[in-house]
């Protein structure tokens, strides 16, 4: 069922699905990506395996709430901050949490800040380091190959005006992110990127969410203590956040376990799915 929730003085748009009585698994979408990317054949394959599913328009994003970042700026710990409030607003005390690509960082925050309310972390496609805020590329680890050097300038210059040029945009944008690995849809992802834009009036939360990134804390030490079972999937020829990031996440986090998918790159392909499904369902029972 669809609803809008308040939480933290904004509301947001979620969606859940399945049995409330089963358990909870959230799920956190990355840096500028509305809750509905998260395609409803997943979710029917985690609530066919006995899970209450919940999805959500994180802040700038869909149908939740715009913000004047200038006036208001925010971190991933807020974005997490507003995870709960999902929650919180649903009435669920803890759940199983799977974020992908910055949705993974907000994930993390979540297990940091409240290791208790957060059954199991599913970190996918995602990275314990944190963005340079001059350059928007990984402090630490390893940056985003060349070949996205364009498309980051592009970026940083200010996204299309037009409907037109923006869908063309954040097609180049879409096939350039599978790094090469997988075959690319590109009229699947053009009809997703038009639904996007159009649900959420234009609007883009990329800029806001990269500066959000970007002024976040240092997760490394704290990820060293956590000790939420930890699950960590990503796509081997990932470009913008690279394999290596996963490396380095299950080097830190005790107990955690790497699901690598072979020829993969920042991407959640269809012909993963059925077993990611499986992964998450057999990490969250």
């Amino acid at each position: 069922m669809e609803r809008l929730v308040n939480c933290n003085g904004i509301t947001l748009w979620c969606e859940d699905f399945g049995d409330p009585a089963d358990p909870v698994v959230l799920l956190v979408m990355g840096l500028g990506a509305q809750g509905t990317s998260w395609n409803e054949a997943f979710c029917s394959a985690l609530v066919e395996g006995g899970r209450y599913v919940v999805r959500f328009d994180s802040r700038d994003t869909g149908r939740s709430d715009s913000i004047d970042f200038a006036a208001s700026p925010y971190t991933v710990t807020d974005l997490a901050a507003d995870a709960f409030g999902v929650l919180d607003a649903l009435g669920v005390k803890a759940a199983h949490v799977v974020g992908v690509s910055m949705g993974g960082m907000v994930a993390q925050e979540m297990a940091i800040e409240h290791p208790a309310r957060v059954l199991s972390l599913t970190s996918w496609m995602s990275s314990p380091d944190t963005p340079d805020p001059s350059t928007l590329d990984w402090r630490v680890l390893p940056g985003r190959r060349a070949e996205l050097a364009p498309l980051v300038a592009e970026m940083a210059d200010g996204l299309p005006t037009t409907r037109e040029e923006r869908v063309e945009f954040m097609v180049r944008l879409a096939r350039a992110a599978t790094g090469g690995g997988a075959e690319f849809d590109e009229a699947a992802v053009r009809r997703l990127v038009e639904r996007d834009i159009d649900r959420a009036d234009g609007r883009d939360a990329t800029m806001n969410h990269s500066l959000a990134a970007a002024s976040s804390r240092d997760r490394w030490d704290l990820l060293r203590g956590l000790a939420v079972p930890t699950l960590v999937v990503h796509g081997t020829e990932d470009p913008i956040v690279p394999f290596i990031h996963a490396e380095e996440m299950v080097r830190l986090v005790p107990g955690a376990r790497l699901l690598p998918l072979p020829g993969v790159g920042h991407d959640m392909p269809r012909e993963w799915q059925d077993r990611i499904a499986k992964e998450i369902l057999a990490h969250t029972a």
